[in-house]
């Protein structure tokens, strides 16, 4: 059984384009997202009841899976998460608290921790970094949502044509990307850019379809809505979409794909429980941090830690890496 969800704008994009946020989404705030501390908002609670969709649970092997974690957490922040590592460092989102606090990224290598911000954007999210060292994102400039890609010194803005808003999610080593577009209805719809093209990707017969991850093949995973509002996470490759769901999810978000074909992502159990989650060669393992309410899986590398996140039994959200 999976639970239905409120809305598959569950990513970065959903704190400044999402249900959850008032007439003017720059001046949203940690405190606005009474569901979640996430800032990235994975997997939001659902709100009606459930619907009787497994596609692939039963059929996925499982097996234990021993990982070592370690926290990064920005100094002096209340909420810190890892959003992708690469090129020997990681980049994340934070927020240091209160009402009027702005959504910010930082980068980690080497034991320091520096702010990563597009120039003259009011709120900047790192999304992703490959192994170039190139980092992808969005960024709010004048209350709008766009894309941006980072290659050594030089910002470029991404906005897919005809958009309302745009966040670019993943970059692999060849410059192909993939990300979230916005519809003037602010409904959400997946994309690819190979080559400097751009075509979109929406679910067959699914809404608010979401490309989170794409590996040097060109395999991109993300998530979507059925007819039931339940929310699952998709392969899609060479033109073929394939559901993906974790064994006996509620609900299942697949956020990043290296280049071997590992994908990393969160499901939500029948007791409302975030846990990470990695899918290689067919075998299924659920990843938790000790100790933690719940664990979610973000980009994984082609070499060295995943990010992730967990939320402690304070309520306090960590940014985490894992091996």
């Amino acid at each position: 059984m999976k639970q239905a969800v409120k809305s598959s704008m569950v990513l970065a994009a959903s704190l400044w384009a999402g249900a959850t946020w008032g007439a003017n989404p720059a001046q949203g705030s940690l405190a606005d997202l009474s569901d979640s501390n996430s800032v990235l908002k994975l997997l939001q609670r659902p709100t009606a009841g459930k619907a009787a969709v497994n596609a692939l649970a039963a059929a996925v092997p499982q097996a234990a899976l021993v990982s070592k974690f370690s926290t990064v957490d920005f100094p002096g922040a209340s909420t810190s998460e890892v959003t992708g590592s690469g090129a020997g460092q990681f980049v994340g989102v934070a927020v240091f608290g209160g009402t009027s606090s702005q959504v910010f990224s930082f980068t980690f290598k080497g034991g320091v921790y520096s702010t990563f911000t597009v120039p003259g954007s009011t709120s900047t999210i790192a999304f992703s970094i490959n192994d170039t060292g190139t980092i992808v994102g969005g960024f709010l400039s004048a209350d709008l949502l766009h894309g941006f890609i980072h290659s050594g010194e030089t910002f470029t803005t991404v906005d897919v044509p005809g958009s309302k808003q745009t966040i670019v999610t993943d970059i692999n080593e060849a410059g192909d990307f993939c990300g979230i577009w916005f519809d003037a209805n602010n409904a959400s719809h997946g994309f690819v850019n190979r080559g400097g093209t751009f075509a979109t990707l929406d679910f067959p017969a699914g809404t608010d379809t979401q490309a989170v991850g794409l590996n040097a093949s060109g395999i991109v995973v993300g998530i979507y809505n059925d007819a039931s509002r339940v929310q699952h996470g998709f392969t899609f490759n060479e033109g073929i979409f394939t559901t993906l769901d974790a064994p006996g999810a509620d609900a299942t978000t697949a956020f990043g794909i290296n280049d071997a074909g590992t994908i990393s992502g969160s499901f939500r159990d029948a007791d409302g429980t975030d846990h990470g989650f990695l899918l290689s060669r067919g075998t299924f393992s659920q990843i938790d941090v000790p100790g933690a309410k719940s664990t979610r899986l973000s980009h994984i590398p082609n070499k060295g830690r995943y990010g992730a996140f967990s939320v402690d039994q304070l309520n306090s959200t960590h940014g985490i890496t894992g091996r």
